[in-house]
């Protein structure tokens, strides 16, 4: 009787159970993870994504800085590879040079220009008499001209360039339709300046040439091509020694004056051509 008592209870044990699993443990397991399943939200918005949030901010800026430096670093380069283009188109010119008169030329290196607040009237090359350079040559690139030789030692020479205002250079224009040779005169150095302060030795501003003693009735058109006329037997004929700007009649109304700007960079020379009689160019 006991035992069918104890079945029994544990049978309505059981019903008791499944009606109250059916209708009320849902709810009450929902409850009792509400809690914790709050504080997993609270923790997702107020940490978690502030947290990702901040580290994504610090990832994109050094991704950031990463790609700067790397713009940086690609101008940079960018800037070398044109500094090396400039230079080997340089080179390339003076390899490919020939002068336009039989000579033998020699190329020589600029050790130092002359003067010392920005006004340098001349340059001084690493080749001397032990090569072959002698006192008078003249000095070229493939430009034009430069200027001569002025003092020559073993291993080193002094070049007066042609803004001195102490050179003189017998010169004669190419006259559109008359050729060369009908119009001459004599080319005197202009000078140069300081471009901002005597403190500065690396700039250079060249002031224009002056060609004197022109025909008076003869105008000539900017732009003319002025050549060595090979008088005085110091520069062959030919040589390019720049293009003239502007004329006018000299006050003594005698001769005709003209403002002439060297076909040669003079601040961007490194090497220099020598010349003298020949047919053949020296090592």
């Amino acid at each position: 009787m006991k035992q069918t008592k104890l079945w029994v209870g544990l049978l309505a044990v059981t019903l008791a159970a499944l009606v109250f699993w059916r209708t009320g443990a849902h709810d009450f397991v929902r409850e009792a993870l509400y809690p914790y399943q709050k504080a997993c939200v609270w923790f997702e918005r107020a940490v978690w994504l502030r947290a990702r949030a901040m580290f994504s901010r610090s990832r994109l800026a050094a991704r950031n800085a990463m790609l700067e430096r790397d713009v940086a670093r690609l101008r940079m380069v960018a800037d070398d590879v044109e500094a090396l283009e400039a230079e080997t188109r340089r080179l390339r010119a003076l390899l490919d040079f020939v002068p336009p008169v039989p000579c033998r030329w020699l190329a020589a290196p600029i050790l130092s220009r002359g003067g010392t607040s920005a006004v340098w009237q001349q340059v001084r090359l690493g080749k001397g008499s032990l090569h072959g350079v002698r006192k008078g040559a003249p000095v070229v690139v493939p430009d034009g001209v430069v200027g001569r030789v002025m003092d020559v030692s073993l291993h080193t020479s002094d070049v007066m360039l042609i803004t001195d205002p102490n050179s003189r250079v017998a010169c004669e224009l190419e006259t559109p339709g008359e050729g060369v040779g009908v119009v001459r005169g004599i080319l005197y150095g202009g000078g140069s300046v300081p471009a901002a302060g005597p403190e500065l030795t690396l700039l250079y501003v060249v002031e224009p040439l002056r060609l004197r003693y022109l025909a008076r009735d003869f105008e000539p058109s900017p732009h003319t091509r002025v050549v060595t006329s090979g008088l005085g037997q110091t520069f062959p004929k030919g040589l390019t020694v720049g293009f003239l700007l502007d004329s006018w009649i000299e006050p003594n109304a005698l001769s005709r004056e003209a403002a002439v700007m060297p076909a040669v960079d003079f601040a961007a020379l490194d090497e220099v051509f020598v010349l003298s009689p020949g047919g053949t160019h020296a090592p």
